[in-house]
């Protein structure tokens, strides 16, 4: 019988990580891995978007009153206001979409990349206003 060969160390394991990440066109800039700039969405991929975010808040605001209605026997009240709360979440959702307004969660993430740039200053290498030709 025949041995199987051994598998790949682990100490080559970052330099195949990087080699596949350059192929697939990812890059890793201070330990972070950073790809390109996302593609614009399509006007297709738009409108797709738009009509699943209107269908899946009436949705689910509608499951949820049918559901406490039928467990507290409130019909159709709860129905109706949760109806009503899925169809503004939907359209809140779709203004979002379609002005690209940040959510909560996407302006931390960009508060946090400044904060990190701030650190790094303009070149990347000192503190937050070196290089600027600032004089006291």
């Amino acid at each position: 019988m025949t041995a199987d060969p051994p598998p790949p160390s682990l100490e080559n394991l970052d330099a195949r990580l990087d080699d596949l990440r350059r192929r697939a066109g990812l890059a890793r800039e201070g330990g972070k891995e950073q790809s390109a700039a996302p593609p614009r969405d399509s006007a297709m991929g738009l409108g797709l978007r738009v009509g699943v975010e209107l269908v899946v808040g009436v949705a689910v605001g509608g499951g949820i009153g049918w559901g406490l209605d039928s467990w507290l026997g409130t019909r159709p009240f709860l129905f109706l206001l949760f109806f009503l709360l899925g169809a503004a979440a939907g359209m809140l959702n779709v203004y979002r979409a379609v002005f690209q307004i940040p959510t909560p969660a996407d302006e931390a993430r960009h508060g946090r990349a400044l904060e990190d740039a701030a650190r790094k200053g303009p070149q990347g290498d000192g503190p937050a206003g070196s290089g600027r030709g600032e004089t006291d």
